[in-house]
C-alpha cells in the first residue's frame, strides 16, 4: 500500500505567517505604560522560535493576563491567537481549539480600523494552520480565503502569502488545477500562463531566460515561496526539468535575502525534484548525478535548518532515497537515528503522516528482504536478529499503533485508514501464520475507506487483501478483491495523476502490478476451469484479463502524459472489423500467455512455457539483428521464426478458420520494441507480413474507425532536409537528403494541398495552416524521437524540438466541429537509445495528435529507401480511395512488400521499422 508522503515544503512559510509578533502590534501607549507586559510577549516569541513550546504556552498565559487586567482586548485576542500556535505545536488540540475560539470571540467585538482588521486576518492564519494539522483541509481552505480577503484591502504582500496558504490546502484536497491557478496568480508577472500545463508548453530553455531575469532583481519572501511552492506542485504532475527550474531561481533569491529558513525549504524541494529525476532518466550517468544531488540537497536541509519538523523530513525523504539506492547500510544508521524522533512524535497532521512514511520505509526495508508484492504467495519474514540492519516487527507495529491513536484523536479518517492498512500489510509481509490479523486490518481500514470518497485509498486496501486471498489459495476472493481494486483505479482514472504530490508512489509499483496480477489470475483460474470441463465458465474470466490489460495501456498512457487525456470508449473487434483479429502477447516471469480475440468469438488462450530470460534475449537479438543494415539475415533466422513459433503458429488453425485479413497486435513489455513484420513462419519461409496486413493498438477501447477509402486525400506535407549549424536542437542529427524526393512524391499524386520545407516547417507555420484549412493526412518528414518521457518524445521542427504535448495543441488546433486528422505519417523516427519503454512515446504521439491512425518507424532508416516507401503507400492509398478496397493496413504491407522485394532493400532493417499504430482500416 502507498502511502501519502507528506513533504514538507510550506509549512515554514505558513508558520512564517503564524509565527508570534504581539510586541510589533502593541500600540505606542500600551508599549509605553507597560513595559513587563512586551517583555513577556517578546519572551513567549523568542522561547516559541526556540522551539521550548511548553514555557512559550506559560508565558502567553501570563500575557493574556496581563492585557485582560488592561482591558486591551485587540492585544490579547493575538496573545490568545498566539497560545493556541503553541499548544498547535505541543499537540494540544483542545486547548489550541479554545484559545483560537477565544481569540477570535474578542475579535469580534472589536472596530473595524486597519490594525484590528490585520490582527483579525493573522488570527485567521493562525486558524487556518491549526484545522490544517488536525486534518481538516477544506475548512482550512475556507479560514485562508478569509484571511486573504481582509489582506487584498490592508496588505497586498500578506494576501499573497495568505494565497499560497490556500493552494498547499488545495493540494491536499486533490485540487491540484485550482493550487496551481491560485499560485500562478502569485507569479503571473514572471511567466504568462493560464494553468500548469501551459507551463509545459514553454520550451525549457525559454523558462530559464524567463527566471534568470527574475533572479537579477531584489527579492521578496512572497516571490521565493511562491517560485518555491510553483516548482514543487509542477514535480508533483511530473514536470520536474521546469521545477527544477524554479527551485534553482527560488533558491537564489533565497540566498540573495540572506534567509536560512527559505534556503532549507528550498533545499528540500530541489532534492524532492531531484529524486524524481533520478526515477525517469535513463542514462546512468546523469541518473546517479541526481541522486548525489538529491542527497547533497538533503544534507544541506539538515545543515541549515533550526526546525526539527523540516529536519525530520529531510531524514524521511532520504531514507527513502537510500532504500531505493539499496544502500542498507546507510538507510539502517538513519532509520535507527529517526526511530526515537518519531516515537516521540505529538499529534498532528504533519506529525501523523510523517509516522506514516516511516513506517512505510521501514515496511518496504522489511519487503525487500521477503520479495514483497511478487506474484507468488508472500515469502516468511526473516527475523531482524538475523539481519541487523531490519527493524523489529514489533517496532514497526507499535509506531503504526501509535499513529492510528493519533489520527483518531485528530479525525483524520484517511490517516486512519492508512495506518491499518500498513498494519495489514505488515503482518502479511509477516507469513502465513499472519495472514488473519492481515485480513482484519485491511477489512478495518477498508470499512473506514468506505464512509469517505477515497478510491486512491480504497484501490489499495483492495489489492491488499486480494494477495491476502490468494497468499491463503482463495483464488474466486482473490480475484473478487482485485477485481474491485481494478474497479476502484477505472474510477480514478481522471484523478489518478493527483495521487503523486504527496505519495511515495511510482506507477509501475503501485498501479501496474494491480491489472497484471488481476490478469494473472484471470487467465490462471480459466485454465483450471478449462480443465475441470468448464470452459464456458472461464470466458468471463479470460474477458475481464482482455479488458484489463486495454485498461494498464490507456492507464500507461494517461500516466505518460501525467494528465487523464486518454477516454476510453469500449468496442468489440466484431463491431469494428469482421476481418481482423487481435492479439495480447502477454508476457510473465515463466511463460507467454497469448490471447486471441476473433470476431463473433469468446477469446481463447494459449500457453507458451518459457524460461525467464529467454523471451527477453531472444527479443534482443531480433532488435540487435535489425537496427544495423549490414547484419547477416540468416543467421537470426532461428530468432525470427522463434517468435513466430510462440506467437502466431498456436493461433494457425483458428486463424485460418476465421479467414481474418489483418492481425492487430496490442503489444506488451519488450515485445512492443519489435516489428510483428518479422516473424517468419519456417514452413513456408514465409514473413508475417507476408500472409496479413499489420497493425497496431494500445486497445479497441481508443479506435475511432473510419475506413481510408472514405477519406479524402488532402495532405498537409512538412519537412527538414538540412541541419542548422550551431542550432542546438538540431545537434546530433543528420541531414535528410531525400525528404524532397519524398514531398515530391506526394505532391505528384495531387495529395498535398500545402507543403513546409525547412525554414517554412515552424510550429507557427503549421499552427497557422492546421486553423486555416482541414487536412485529413499529416505528413512530416523529419527526425523523431519515441521516448518514455514525454518531454523527451519530439519531432523536429525548424524553429525547435517539438514535445508530443506542444505537436498535439498543433495538430488539434482545429475550429469547433472539424473532423479530426485521418492519417498522421512519421518518416523518420527512432526510439531513445537505451530506453525499454521507449515506444510508450509512439503511441502518446498517436493518442496526443488526436490522429484515428499513425504511421511511423521504430528506428531511423535510410532516407532513400523511406522515401521509395512512403511513394508506393500514398499510390496504394489513393488506389484505395478510388477502387473502395483496402485499408492502411494493406497500404503499409503493399509498401513494405515493395521494398522486400527489392534487392538494394530486402534486409528487414529497410523494410520492417514501419508500424501502423491506431485504426488501420
Amino acid at each position: 500500500m502507498r502511502l501519502k508522503l507528506f513533504l514538507v515544503v510550506l509549512l515554514f512559510f505558513l508558520l512564517a505567517t503564524v509565527t508570534p509578533v504581539i510586541a510589533s502590534n502593541l500600540s505606542n501607549s500600551v508599549i509605553q505604560a507597560q513595559g513587563n507586559t512586551r517583555q513577556l510577549t517578546n519572551n513567549a516569541a523568542n522561547l516559541y522560535q526556540s522551539e521550548r513550546y511548553q514555557e512559550a504556552v506559560e508565558v502567553w498565559k501570563q500575557a493574556i493576563s496581563s492585557f485582560a487586567a488592561q482591558k486591551d482586548s485587540l492585544n490579547q485576542a493575538m496573545a490568545l491567537s498566539n497560545l493556541s500556535l503553541a499548544h498547535q505545536k505541543l499537540g494540544q488540540w483542545e486547548l489550541a481549539k479554545k484559545a483560537i475560539a477565544n481569540s477570535l470571540a474578542l475579535l469580534k467585538n472589536q472596530s473595524q480600523s486597519q490594525e484590528e482588521q490585520k490582527i483579525l486576518a493573522q488570527t485567521l492564519d493562525i486558524h487556518g494552520n491549526l484545522q490544517r494539522e488536525m486534518g481538516q483541509a477544506a475548512d482550512a481552505l475556507s479560514t485562508w480565503q478569509a484571511a486573504t480577503k481582509i489582506y487584498q484591502q490592508i496588505d497586498p504582500e500578506r494576501a499573497d502569502q495568505s494565497k499560497i496558504n490556500q493552494a498547499q490546502a488545495m493540494q491536499d484536497l486533490g485540487l491540484y488545477s485550482r493550487a496551481c491557478k491560485t499560485l500562478l496568480e502569485i507569479v503571473n508577472t514572471i511567466i504568462k500562463a493560464d494553468n500548469c500545463q501551459d507551463i509545459s508548453l514553454i520550451s525549457l530553455e525559454e523558462l530559464t531566460n524567463k527566471l534568470q531575469a527574475v533572479a537579477t532583481k531584489t527579492p521578496t519572501l512572497t516571490q521565493i515561496v511562491g517560485l518555491r511552492s510553483l516548482g514543487e506542485l509542477l514535480r508533483s504532475i511530473a514536470q520536474p526539468e521546469r521545477s527544477l527550474i524554479f527551485l534553482e531561481t527560488s533558491l537564489e533569491l533565497a540566498q540573495k535575502l540572506n534567509s536560512p529558513a527559505e534556503v532549507a525549504a528550498t533545499h528540500l524541494s530541489i532534492g524532492n525534484t531531484a529524486q524524481t529525476l533520478s526515477e525517469t532518466e535513463r542514462v546512468r550517468r546523469k541518473r546517479e548525478s541526481n541522486q548525489e544531488k538529491a542527497l547533497t540537497a538533503y544534507d544541506e536541509v539538515i545543515r541549515l535548518t533550526s526546525s526539527s519538523t523540516l529536519r525530520q523530513q529531510a531524514q524521511l525523504n532520504q531514507l527513502t532515497l537510500l532504500l531505493k539506492l539499496q544502500d542498507f547500510d546507510r538507510a539502517a544508521q538513519l532509520w535507527r537515528s529517526l526511530f526515537p524522533q518519531m516515537s516521540s512524535l505529538t499529534p498532528s497532521h504533519t506529525g501523523v503522516y510523517q509516522q506514516l512514511n516511516f513506517a512505510q520505509s521501514l515496511i518496504k526495508l522489511m519487503g525487500e528482504s521477503v520479495g514483497a508484492h511478487s506474484s507468488a504467495p508472500v515469502l516468511e519474514s526473516r527475523k531482524s536478529a538475523e539481519n541487523p540492519q531490519l527493524p523489529t516487527f514489533e517496532q514497526i507495529e507499535q509506531l503504526l499503533i501509535q499513529a492510528t491513536a493519533q489520527a483518531t484523536t485528530l479525525g483524520d479518517k484517511r490517516a486512519q485508514a492508512y495506518a491499518l492498512g500498513y498494519r495489514g500489510e505488515l503482518h502479511e509481509l509477516a507469513g502465513k501464520q499472519n495472514l488473519s490479523p492481515a485480513e482484519q486490518y485491511t477489512r478495518q481500514a477498508l470499512s473506514i475507506a468506505s464512509n469517505f470518497e477515497t478510491p486512491d485509498i480504497s484501490y489499495q486496501l483492495f489489492w491488499q487483501l486480494g494477495r491476502i486471498h490468494r497468499a491463503n489459495g482463495n483464488i474466486p476472493e482473490a480475484i473478487a478483491a482485485y477485481t474491485k481494486a481494478y474497479d476502484a483505479l477505472q474510477s480514478l482514472r481522471s484523478d489518478l495523476v493527483a495521487i503523486n504530490p504527496e505519495v511515495q508512489f511510482s506507477f509501475r509499483e503501485s498501479v501496474e502490478p494491480v491489472y497484471r496480477q488481476l490478469v494473472e489470475l484471470d487467465l490462471e483460474y480459466a485454465s483450471s476451469l478449462e480443465k475441470t470441463g468448464k470452459p464456458k465458465d472461464g470466458t468471463k474470466y479470460l474477458t475481464q484479463a482482455r479488458n484489463a490489460i486495454e485498461s494498464l495501456q490507456l492507464a500507461e498512457l494517461n500516466n505518460f502524459f501525467r494528465e487523464a487525456c486518454v477516454e476510453a470508449n469500449p468496442q468489440q473487434i466484431d463491431r469494428i472489423d469482421p476481418k481482423a483479429a487481435v492479439i495480447y502477447p502477454i508476457i510473465f516471469p515463466d511463460r507467454l500467455e497469448v490471447l486471441l480475440s476473433l470476431p463473433n468469438r469468446d477469446p481463447s488462450l494459449h500457453t507458451q512455457k518459457i524460461p525467464p530470460t529467454q523471451l527477453a534475449s531472444t527479443i534482443e537479438s531480433v532488435q540487435r539483428s535489425l537496427i544495423e543494415p549490414q547484419s547477416v539475415v540468416q543467421e537470426f533466422l532461428p530468432q525470427y521464426q522463434q517468435l513466430y513459433d510462440w506467437l502466431i503458429q498456436p493461433l494457425e488453425t483458428e486463424l485460418a478458420k476465421s479467414q481474418v485479413k489483418t492481425l492487430v497486435f496490442v503489444l506488451d513489455g519488450d515485445l512492443r520494441n519489435i516489428p510483428m513484420a518479422i516473424l517468419r513462419d519456417r514452413r513456408s519461409n514465409k514473413y508475417l507480413i507476408e500472409k496479413y496486413a499489420l497493425g497496431l493498438t494500445p486497445g479497441l477501447q481508443l479506435l475511432d474507425p473510419k475506413p481510408i477509402a472514405d477519406v479524402e486525400p488532402k495532405a498537409l506535407a512538412a519537412g527538414i532536409s538540412k541541419i542548422r549549424p550551431n542550432f542546438a536542437p538540431h545537434q546530433g542529427f543528420e541531414p535528410l537528403n531525400n525528404v524532397q524526393v519524398e514531398l515530391a512524391q506526394i505532391q505528384k499524386l495531387g495529395l498535398a494541398a500545402q507543403e513546409f520545407l525547412n525554414e517554412q516547417f515552424t510550429s507557427n507555420q503549421i499552427k497557422q495552416a492546421i486553423s486555416d484549412f482541414r487536412f485529413p493526412i499529416v505528413h512530416l518528414a523529419t527526425h523523431a524521437q519515441f521516448s518514455s518521457v514525454a518531454d523527451d518524445t519530439f519531432i523536429l521542427a525548424w524553429d525547435n524540438r517539438i514535445n508530443v504535448k506542444q505537436l498535439g495543441n498543433l495538430l488539434q488546433d482545429n475550429p469547433i466541429g472539424r473532423e479530426p486528422i485521418e492519417l498522421l505519417v512519421l518518416s523518420a523516427c527512432e526510439t531513445a537509445s537505451g530506453d525499454k519503454r521507449a515506444t510508450l512515446g509512439l503511441a502518446g504521439v498517436a493518442v496526443r495528435a488526436g490522429a484515428r491512425s499513425t504511421l511511423a518507424t521504430l528506428w531511423a532508416v535510410q532516407d532513400e529507401s523511406t522515401a521509395k516507401f512512403m511513394g508506393e503507400f500514398y499510390r496504394q492509398i489513393e488506389q484505395t480511395r478510388k477502387t473502395k478496397v483496402g485499408s492502411r493496413a494493406e497500404a503499409m504491407r503493399q509498401a513494405q512488400l515493395s521494398l522486400l522485394q527489392d534487392k538494394r532493400y530486402s534486409h528487414p532493417h529497410f523494410w520492417s521499422p514501419f508500424v501502423l499504430v491506431g485504426n488501420w482500416q
